[in-house]
């Protein structure tokens, strides 16, 4: 019996399922919601899969941290973020969809107001 077609078939299976496993929906957000958070940019991860922008909101005495989700660089290039756009630091506004289970700092990205006012995203 010839067991090299099949350990090709299987090897060629075995490269496409980390690429299957490691894509995810925004089931998690309330795409019928939105927020809109004001605050400082603490950090920026412009990386695939997806960006993640953490800004830093003032709630009374306190300073919240809000994880937001945005698109994949490529996406976010063609609407004119790129790597060097925010920096720690800048102050922005967010539009987001919030978590379903309604943890308050965390959502998806749904546009975004930069410090000098363009912004990328539809701004509802």
């Amino acid at each position: 019996m010839n067991f090299k077609p099949m350990l090709f078939s299987l090897a060629l299976l075995g490269l496409s399922a980390p690429a299957a496993f490691a894509h995810h929906s925004y089931s998690a957000f309330d795409m019928a919601k939105l927020v809109e958070i004001g605050g400082t940019v603490g950090e920026v991860q412009y990386k695939n899969p997806h960006v993640w922008l953490f800004v830093d909101v003032q709630n009374g005495d306190k300073t919240e941290t809000w994880a937001i989700e945005a698109g994949g660089p490529n996406i976010l290039m063609r609407q004119g973020w790129m790597a060097n756009t925010l920096k720690p630091g800048d102050k922005v506004d967010v539009q987001l969809a919030p978590m379903k289970d309604e943890t308050k700092t965390g959502g998806a990205l749904q546009a975004l107001r930069l410090p000098n006012g363009k912004t990328i995203g539809a701004w509802k």
